[in-house]
């Protein structure tokens, strides 16, 4: 029995191309977008804000649903038209329905589904149900944000529920760019800050169905041996390649934790190179590798990245048939 000296981690960011969550039947080409203009009864500061964290009626009314509706359809709707997943993207116009005022959003019936996809000629109906936003603006701290509330439905031309998501999110905005520094950007008023966070909401809301980048994150084993952080320090500037050669040296190491810290990142390497079988191969080399008393945190730490592993290999997968279907 060998005892395990300390293992540190260095965390990696990166770029993956990932499904959307939600699978649509494959005939479903021609779709049309419907607001349905359904509001809480409950829902009544649509023409206030919150300024100076005191709540005051807008000087200037404007028409929130047509600004918000219009700008979050037509970021959909290209979205969904940049992807050769749909023929058409009937948007219709966001007064198409009334305003109605309800205490609780339920489907309507089957039957009211169909007519409009006949109407519409559509394939499918992607509704929005329920839109709703709140402006505040602090101006002593040069901040503001933009909290949206949202609820979605998807129909087939016969009128069944396909997939229903509800959403609750905030846009922040203040005088600092992405790396933190300050810069003397200008805050944006109500009007713009509700059309933009519903162009955001459109955006974010084709992923449901669309494929698209995101960042994640992975760890890099290190010890204290100069080897393993040489690597480490090369893995983290992307230079995969030459940080590979350093782990293979260990791989055959005499030391337990050697083979344990060069077979885990070698995993993390193939993943980096497409290669996810190997990937998974390595880290349950990986796994057996951490097993006992002495090595519980490192045998966590290779096990939730082999959980990891796994979902991956089920997004390509996922990815490949989508694409297949497109």
């Amino acid at each position: 029995m060998s005892l395990f000296s300390c293992v540190s981690y260095q965390k990696y960011s990166m770029e993956v191309f990932k499904p959307g969550d939600k699978s649509l039947p494959d005939n479903m080409k021609k779709v049309a977008l419907v607001a349905r203009n359904l509001k809480y009864k409950s829902d009544t500061l649509q023409n206030y804000q919150a300024k100076n964290n005191r709540l005051v009626k807008d000087k200037k009314i404007i028409n929130v649903d047509s600004l918000t509706i219009t700008s979050c359809f037509d970021s959909l709707s290209n979205r969904l038209l940049q992807q050769s997943r749909f023929d058409s993207v009937l948007v219709l116009p966001y007064n198409t329905l009334p305003v109605m005022r309800v205490s609780e959003i339920r489907p309507a019936k089957a039957d009211w589904y169909k007519k409009l996809a006949a109407r519409t000629g559509a394939d499918g109906l992607i509704l929005l149900d329920m839109f709703s936003c709140f402006y505040s603006v602090n101006s002593e701290l040069g901040t503001a944000n933009v909290v949206t509330s949202n609820i979605w439905s998807v129909m087939n031309a016969e009128g069944k529920l396909l997939d229903r998501f509800a959403q609750i999110d905030t846009l922040y905005w203040d005088k600092t760019d992405e790396s933190g520094t300050y810069k003397k950007y200008k805050i944006p008023d109500k009007k713009s800050a509700v059309s933009l966070a519903a162009g955001v909401i459109g955006q974010n809301y084709s992923r449901r169905f669309l494929p698209g980048w995101t960042t994640v994150s992975r760890d890099i084993m290190a010890t204290g041996n100069s080897d393993f952080q040489k690597a480490a320090n090369l893995a983290l500037k992307n230079k995969w390649k030459e940080a590979t050669p350093i782990w293979e040296k260990y791989l055959n190491s005499p030391k337990r934790l050697h083979r344990l810290v060069a077979t885990y990142n070698m995993a993390l390497s193939n993943e980096m190179d497409g290669n996810i079988d190997r990937a998974i191969e390595l880290v349950a080399e990986a796994a057996k590798l951490s097993s006992g008393y002495f090595s519980k945190l490192e045998n966590e730490s290779v096990r939730k990245y082999a959980a990891v592993l796994e979902i991956r290999r089920n997004e390509i997968k996922k990815l490949n048939q989508q694409h297949e279907t497109n």
